[in-house]
């Protein structure tokens, strides 16, 4: 089965010499046209190009490749050898829509044609040794056909310029040495620019006769009625283009743009998996990039940067100078002390905190050894929360808050009005704070060893915080809305005293969300502490059956599942005082948004503590959360899991 290629151009037209009712026009022409699997020409000899069916006077003239849309006829082609090109003349319908467009035609209002044409037989072209063009293949178009569905699938044809070639390569060219058209199309958007109406070069031959009126010059660019063909090239160059520039900054790769344009998603799907890409980068707090390469992250000591702040020397911290300047410029606002780039909390090991700072003084410092505090986990990246990074002012998310209401009518009754609710959530910086007081001695002395203490202190530790505030924030003061004090979430309740977690428990939290319309899907999860894993783990689902929470990875009621001790296990209910755990789900956990206002800014202060010989070092990141629908998410406050 032949695949209809199309070839947009500026058409060259004037009145044909026979009389007013025929356009002549310039159809098609060798300027070279760029798809996705290299650079396609369209070769313009007599042999080239078999005419049987565009010059047999039947072949149609149409509005945007629309089969239900004929406008006109062709009613003659030919070939300009020597302008390689394809003419023609078309007649336009007597209908109301034959007689709008030839009229946008005359006004200037439509100016450009594309041709729709089977290829027959078609050359790839490289160069030789010595320079020189040669053919590398020929394939009949059958076998064209088939090579591409089989590398890129049944719509190859239809894919735009070449988002699926390797970043930087070369494109291969290809002509087209034996082709048939089979209609003409007045469309919006061209391809190519060298002919169409307008841009006629003169005669052709197949005894075509000069024009004896002069040329109508259209040049208006209309972008009206565009066909689903050039919806399809929009929106895998905005795919390429869009990924293009995430692809430099390693969210994404080549391959997830080149899945993304032949699984058919759109802009905004794919917008949509690039910030999925994006969510899971919370535990190393590496989201803002600037493009340090491994070796230049090893190289990066934020001790070395701390020291240069106390001296106030940064003739030894160049290079960890730059890097703050090159946040600067990202942020568009200078620090308070010094920006650290995400990129140099990337480590392979985990290093942490000892008791004194004196002891890092050491000859033979096991620094390989050192052990980190035990803290809470951190696990909202891994539930697949989405993270705004980089921002400065506020962010506005709009959502519909309530639908519309229509009601059934009588054949003759008055609709009532009706309109939508709309509401909105706001992203505002929300600051996160923590210090370090180290001495001045032990910061020159062991400034190398202390870098894994003072960054696990600070950057940890403010991660720890802000998943917290997202999960039990209050909302009031400086305090982030965490999830369980969201307004329109589900509720389960326990018991007037609370009650150990069952399996109805589970299945509530999940139908509390399923109720309200949001159905889980792939991102869906629950949220649990440690206690309330070690209960279930030992509580059955009933008597001789299995314990509710099984092995594997969707060990509670089919769903994955987070466990972290930010999730509190000290609430009160009834007279259970401080013993109750709480518990989250989630249908859509991609529904929370968290935003992080710039990168971590360090402040180092020498003279707060400089009676005692101490360097204050401070943190200061600005982050919020909000919920895009809080129906997506049900809660629990009473579970006895002690």
């Amino acid at each position: 089965m032949q695949k209809q290629f199309q070839r947009t151009v500026d058409a060259a037209a004037s009145r044909a010499a026979e009389g007013d009712d025929l356009i002549e026009m310039s159809i098609s022409s060798e300027a070279p046209y760029e798809r996705f699997f290299g650079i396609e020409i369209l070769r313009h000899t007599p042999e080239s190009i078999d005419l049987s069916r565009l010059a047999d006077g039947r072949h149609p003239l149409l509005l945007g490749h629309d089969h239900e849309r004929q406008i006109g006829v062709v009613k003659r082609a030919w070939i300009d050898s020597e302008a390689k090109k394809l003419r023609g003349a078309v007649k336009f319908s007597r209908g109301a829509l034959g007689q709008e467009i030839r009229q946008d035609v005359e006004d200037g209002i439509r100016s450009l044609i594309s041709v729709g044409y089977f290829i027959e037989e078609i050359e790839e072209i490289g160069k030789a040794a010595d320079g020189t063009e040669t053919v590398l293949r020929t394939l009949s178009g059958e076998d064209f056909r088939r090579e591409m569905e089989k590398e890129h699938g049944a719509d190859f044809y239809r894919a735009g310029p070449a988002a699926v070639r390797a970043k930087g390569s070369t494109p291969p060219t290809f002509v087209v040495t034996r082709w048939q058209p089979f209609e003409v199309s007045v469309v919006p958007v061209p391809a190519d620019v060298t002919v169409g109406i307008g841009r006629s070069a003169g005669a052709g031959n197949e005894n075509p006769k000069p024009a004896t009126k002069p040329l109508i010059t259209l040049e208006n660019r209309n972008m009206e009625q565009k066909t689903p063909a050039e919806l399809e090239i929009e929106r895998r160059d905005e795919i390429a283009k869009i990924g293009a520039q995430y692809v430099e900054r390693g969210y994404i790769t080549d391959k997830d743009i080149a899945d993304a344009i032949r699984n058919g998603r759109s802009v905004d799907q794919f917008k949509d998996f690039i910030m999925e890409k994006m969510e899971s980068r919370h535990t190393d707090v590496s989201h803002l990039h600037i493009g340090m390469t491994p070796k230049e992250v090893k190289r990066y000591s934020l001790g070395r940067a701390l020291v240069a702040a106390v001296t106030g020397n940064w003739q030894a911290a160049q290079f960890e100078l730059e890097c703050s300047r090159a946040v600067e410029k990202i942020m568009g606002r200078s620090p308070e002390g010094f920006y650290v780039p995400f990129d140099a909390f990337h480590r392979d090991f985990n290093a942490g905190t000892s008791s004194e700072a004196g002891n890092l003084v050491a000859t033979n410092l096991r620094t390989d050894l050192y052990t980190d505090a035990l803290r809470n986990a951190m696990v909202m990246g891994r539930l697949g929360v989405r993270f705004l990074t980089g921002l400065s002012g506020n962010v506005d998310i709009p959502r519909k808050a309530t639908a519309g209401t229509l009601g059934m009518l009588t054949e003759i009754g008055s609709a009532s009005e009706t309109a939508p609710v709309t509401a909105k959530a706001t992203l505002s910086p929300k600051r996160i704070g923590a210090y370090v007081e180290v001495s001045k001695q032990a910061l020159i002395q062991a400034a190398m060893s202390l870098e894994d203490m003072i960054r696990d202190d600070l950057i940890t530790g403010s991660g720890v915080l802000l998943e917290n505030q997202c999960i039990n924030g209050a909302g009031t003061g400086a305090e982030i809305r965490g999830l369980r004090n969201l307004s329109g979430i589900g509720t389960v309740v326990g018991g007037t005293n609370g009650a150990a977690p069952t399996w109805g428990h589970i299945v509530d939290l999940e139908s509390a969300c399923a109720n309200a319309n949001a159905e889980p899907d792939r991102t869906a999860g629950y949220l649990l502490n440690t206690k309330t894993r070690g209960k279930l783990k030992q509580t059955q689902l009933a008597t001789n059956l299995p314990f509710i929470w099984q092995n594997g990875d969707q060990p509670l009621n089919g769903y994955r599942v987070a466990v972290t001790n930010n999730v509190p296990s000290n609430l009160t209910k009834g007279t259970s005082t401080t013993v109750c755990s709480a518990g989250l789900f989630s249908s859509d956990w991609s529904m929370t948004v968290i935003g992080l206002f710039g990168a971590p800014d360090v402040t180092v202060d020498p003279y707060t503590k400089a009676d005692t010989g101490q360097v204050k070092i401070t943190l200061n990141q600005f982050a919020d959360m909000q919920h895009r629908l809080p129906a997506t998410v049900s809660k629990i406050d009473d579970w006895l899991a002690n």
